[in-house]
C-alpha cells in the first residue's frame, strides 16, 4: 500500500491494488510523504468504499472539516460495531463526522437542538443510546465540547438507520414524495436550483429523510416546548430571516398536506439547514 494523499499524522488516503482506501491509525502520516510505503502495523481502522462518490463526498467533507472529526467519527464507529455487535454502511463514516462537527459548531454559537424524541431513543435503543452517551465523551476529551444527551439521542438514531440488518418499514412511497416535494418548495423559494451532486444538497437530504420518517411515522405525541425552545425559535426567526420565510413555506405545506404541525425545534432544525444550502449559494 502507497500514500497518495496525507490528511495529517492519523489518517491517509492510500492506493491498493490500484483501489482507493482510508487507512486510520496513530503515526501514519507522521513525516510520510505520498508515493511512500505504508506500515501495515500501525493500521488500526480502513476503508475500502466500492462506490467513487463516497470519496466525492469525502473529500467535499475534508475541505470544510478537519481530519480530526475523521478520527473522532472512526473511533466512536469501532466502538459502536464492538458494543452493539454489529457493522455499519460505509457512509455512516461520513455522515457521523459532518453531523459531529455540525453539533460543536452549533453548540460553540448556543444552537443547542432539542431532540423531540429523545424519550423514545432511551427506551426503544438503550444500548443504542449508551453508546452515543460514550461518544460524547469521546468528543468532550477529544474536542474540549460537553454536547447535551439530545446529541446522544441523534448519534443513537445514526447507529440504528445505519446497521446493516436495519429493516425499512417505513412507508416508502410517501417519505419520498413529501421529501421531492419540500425540495420543490425550497427551491422555489430561494428561486434555485439545487445542485444534487453537492454536499449541502446531500445533508439536506439526509435531514428531510429522517423528518419524513418521524412526520409519516410518529412515534409518539411531541414533548410540550420550553422557554429555551421558543427563545432559540425567535432567536433563528431573527437571524436568518430568508431561511426562516422559506421553512414557513414548508411547514404550511406540511401542516395542509400531512395534517401535521412541525414544533418549533424541527423548525429551528429545518431553518439551520435551509441557512446552510444558502451560505454555500453565496460563496
Amino acid at each position: 500500500m502507497k500514500i497518495i494523499k496525507i490528511f495529517n499524522n492519523n489518517v491517509v488516503l492510500a492506493d491498493q491494488n490500484s483501489h482507493q482506501i482510508v487507512l486510520i491509525g496513530k503515526g501514519l502520516g507522521f513525516q510520510k510523504k505520498p508515493g511512500m510505503t505504508i506500515q501495515s502495523e500501525k493500521i488500526e481502522q480502513i476503508y475500502a468504499p466500492t462506490e467513487s462518490k463516497w470519496f466525492s463526498l469525502f473529500n467535499d467533507l475534508l475541505k470544510d472539516i478537519s481530519p480530526e472529526y475523521l478520527e473522532i467519527a472512526a473511533q466512536i464507529i469501532h466502538l459502536a460495531e464492538a458494543k452493539l455487535e454489529t457493522k455499519f454502511n460505509e457512509y455512516l463514516l461520513i455522515s457521523l463526522m459532518d453531523h459531529i462537527h455540525f453539533a460543536v459548531v452549533r453548540h460553540q454559537q448556543q444552537i443547542d437542538i432539542h431532540n423531540e424524541i429523545l424519550w423514545e431513543v432511551k427506551h426503544y435503543y438503550p444500548t443504542e443510546f449508551q453508546v452515543g452517551q460514550t461518544a460524547l465523551g469521546i468528543i468532550n476529551q477529544r474536542l474540549g465540547v460537553r454536547l447535551t444527551d439530545d446529541e446522544a439521542g441523534f448519534i443513537a438514531l445514526k447507529f440504528v438507520e445505519s446497521g446493516l440488518n436495519h429493516p425499512q418499514s417505513y412507508d416508502t412511497v410517501a417519505l419520498t414524495k413529501m421529501i421531492g416535494d419540500v425540495i420543490q418548495i425550497v427551491q422555489f423559494q430561494l428561486q434555485v436550483t439545487l445542485d444534487t451532486d453537492s454536499i449541502s444538497y446531500r445533508r439536506f437530504l439526509v435531514h428531510l429523510r429522517f423528518l419524513a420518517e418521524r412526520i409519516i411515522k410518529p412515534l409518539e405525541k411531541d414533548a410540550a416546548s420550553t422557554e429555551d425552545d421558543i427563545f432559540l425559535f425567535e432567536h433563528i426567526k431573527k437571524k436568518y430571516q430568508t431561511a426562516f420565510a422559506c421553512t414557513q413555506k414548508v411547514v404550511n405545506f406540511i401542516a395542509d398536506s400531512m395534517h401535521q404541525h412541525l414544533s418549533y425545534n424541527e423548525q429551528v432544525y429545518l431553518t439551520i439547514h435551509v441557512q446552510r444550502i444558502i451560505n454555500d449559494l453565496t460563496k
